[in-house]
């Protein structure tokens, strides 16, 4: 179905009118996921295409483009496909921090390019507590559970700007509810200690808690901020419109079509701890 029709119901002068709103086909853009990490790895990156907003149908996976990432003092790095619209390396290796990295992706005779994007260096978790706190069992009103949660001191470096991601690992699993992207910047703790309290992701007794520590570009920072209000809000009373969140890619011949996704860089830092 090409193209959907919504009607709406206006009251107007006492009357029902009703108006036919025709709304163009969605389009099917070009999705781009890729995370150059600092870590050694295939770096994989990820080509689909968009659904409509309302489309319940399968990601169209892309599968004959050809990858390479490149940084600013000329090493390249060859992809190949291998499933479910991931590319990997063709040999592991890690980007380095202070160095620029582009991607480029030739599809269906055009190329479509991110904007260089510069490895941070990457800061250190710091000290990471268990603390908890106690709630009502949702089985069993009369009785009391314990939730606990990470607490984290990161000592944030002096006179430059940094910007980080959050991410959070249950016993191998990735904890994105209920917040799925978690950010931060230090412009209230430049230089200074940042206390945290992640209450909201809750772990069991006997649960292995590990907490990763993303340093970000700022333009990554920016897209994260951006799909994160898309993500959060979306169908509340006052929340975000669907709409395109602009990454850092683009085609190469000035085409007007948008390409959607991203290509950043991140360094990390992790530690682990099993729940007591």
């Amino acid at each position: 179905m090409n193209r959907l029709i919504y009607i709406l119901l206006i009251l107007f002068f006492s009357c029902e009118q009703v108006v036919l709103v025709e709304l163009p086909p969605s389009q099917n853009l070009v999705v781009v996921q890729g995370w150059l990490t600092d870590s050694l790895g295939n770096q994989p990156v990820r080509l689909t295409r968009s659904n409509g907003f309302s489309d319940n149908a399968l990601v169209p996976v892309l599968e004959n483009a050809q990858i390479i990432v490149q940084s600013r003092n000329g090493a390249v790095f060859t992809y190949t496909y291998q499933s479910n619209g991931y590319y990997d390396a063709d040999t592991p290796y890690k980007g380095d921090p202070g160095t620029e990295y582009r991607l480029r992706i030739i599809l269906e005779g055009v190329e479509i390019r991110s904007e260089w994007d510069k490895m941070p260096e990457a800061v250190s978790i710091g000290n990471l507590q268990i603390d908890s706190f106690e709630e009502n069992d949702p089985d069993n009103t009369d009785q009391q559970i314990t939730i606990f949660y990470p607490k984290i001191t990161t000592s944030d470096p002096v006179n430059r700007e940094n910007y980080y991601r959050w991410v959070f690992y249950k016993n191998d699993q990735i904890f994105n509810t209920p917040e799925p992207i978690t950010i931060q910047n230090d412009r209230l703790f430049n230089g200074n200690l940042i206390p945290n309290n992640f209450q909201i992701f809750g772990y069991d007794s006997g649960d292995e808690m590990t907490v990763q520590l993303q340093s970000i570009s700022s333009n990554s920072h920016d897209y994260l901020s951006l799909l994160k209000s898309q993500i959060t809000t979306l169908g509340t009373s006052s929340g975000t419109t669907p709409a395109i969140v602009n990454g850092n890619l683009f085609y190469l011949d000035d085409s007007d079509e948008i390409v959607l996704g991203y290509f950043g860089t991140v360094s990390s830092s992790v530690q682990t701890m099993n729940v007591p």
